[in-house]
């Protein structure tokens, strides 16, 4: 199975159980027939065009004769970076996100046309909303959901993939988030924001980089998601969080699996450190570091792991580690500190 096939059925599988956990569904909204808010929409810029990409991960160019103004996201991920650079009156309509938005822009969010579709809406929906940009996962794109990019291009709609969803090439920093962050500020004509948030976390990082330096013996580090029917992703290096991990001074271990496993398979590594990516509750509030690790414990089959009976877990929502976008810094941070306390002031 390849990495993106493995990418798109566990996702969807994660996400499917984020909402059997939460035991709640996205509130239907209808989007307005109209832009969200007054917006300029002869605010026409400097032709730019930008590179991105196909479902299947071919190169394909875009060019933006002016600024989106009708924008629908279906990566919630996208969602909070539009609304970190101060777009809000440009998204027309997006999902509910994966738990808990950031609190600094969660009252922006709640204002948000929310999308009655849980992961992707039909492709009926899709035209009936009249977009003039659709961002979102690349599996989005596929024939079976939305249809090839092409098709909406050849309608004057943009369309974006995230970067850290693609699944040939390994993900970094550089490709995925500052790449995207560069790209949106491009497109939306806040350049100036998108580049001291990039100067800012490049800082940020390389902070991190110089406090965990020169480690002689690196920890090293599984990242765990279980579905709570003995069945496990062990996230491999087509994820950003491997290169998180390693931003991080960590060594990330079970990077080749390419499947969700069972419990022997979990059994057969013994990492020092757990990342464990956990789901929130009612879809509205993240566990907490000592209720993921409490989780986590209670799980019969894996109670034999060292980490596990050293309490040595790094607690991440589902929707951090898949954020592909302003949360990843702030978990980069977070990985350095619990691997190596003693780095930290």
């Amino acid at each position: 199975m390849s990495a993106r096939k493995h990418k798109l059925i566990w996702s969807l599988l994660s996400c499917i159980f984020l909402l059997l956990l939460a035991g709640c569904t996205p509130s239907s909204t209808v989007p307005p027939a109209s832009p969200p808010a007054a917006v300029d929409t002869n605010n026409n810029v400097a032709p730019v065009t930008i590179r991105n990409f196909d479902a299947a991960e071919n190169r394909l160019d875009y060019t933006y004769l002016h600024s989106p103004v009708r924008v629908v996201i279906t990566h919630p991920g996208a969602t909070e970076l539009l609304l970190e650079l101060g777009l809000d009156n440009r998204i027309l309509s997006t999902l509910a996100p994966y738990g808990p938005p950031l609190k600094r822009i969660a009252e922006q969010y709640s204002r948000l046309a929310i999308m009655s579709a849980q992961y992707v809406p039909s492709l009926e929906e899709m035209l009936e909303m009249q977009p003039d940009m659709i961002i979102g996962w690349s599996h989005n794109f596929s024939e079976s959901a939305l249809g090839d990019v092409r098709f909406w291009h050849e309608r004057n709609i943009a369309t974006y993939i995230m970067p850290s969803s693609l699944g040939r090439t390994k993900p970094t920093l550089d490709n995925s988030i500052y790449a995207l962050l560069a790209d949106m500020g491009s497109i939306f004509g806040v350049q100036d924001k998108a580049d001291r948030l990039i100067k800012n976390y490049q800082a940020r990082v390389a902070h991190t980089q110089q406090l965990t330096a020169n480690i002689e013996h690196k920890k090293t580090v599984m990242v765990l998601q279980n579905h709570s029917n003995g069945q496990f992703t062990l996230y491999n290096s087509s994820y950003l969080i491997g290169t998180m991990i390693k931003m991080a001074g960590g060594i990330h271990i079970a990077d080749d699996v390419l499947s969700i496993v069972g419990a022997e398979k979990v059994l057969s590594y013994d990492p020092d450190y757990i990342l464990y990516v956990s789901f929130s509750k009612n879809g509205t509030e993240d566990l907490s570091d000592e209720e993921a690790a409490a989780q986590l414990s209670q799980i019969d089959e894996l109670s034999s792991l060292r980490a596990i009976r050293e309490g040595h877990i790094i607690n991440l929502p589902f929707f951090t580690v898949n954020n592909g976008g302003v949360r990843t810094v702030d978990a980069i941070e977070k990985i350095g500190r619990q691997l190596y306390p003693e780095r930290f002031p």
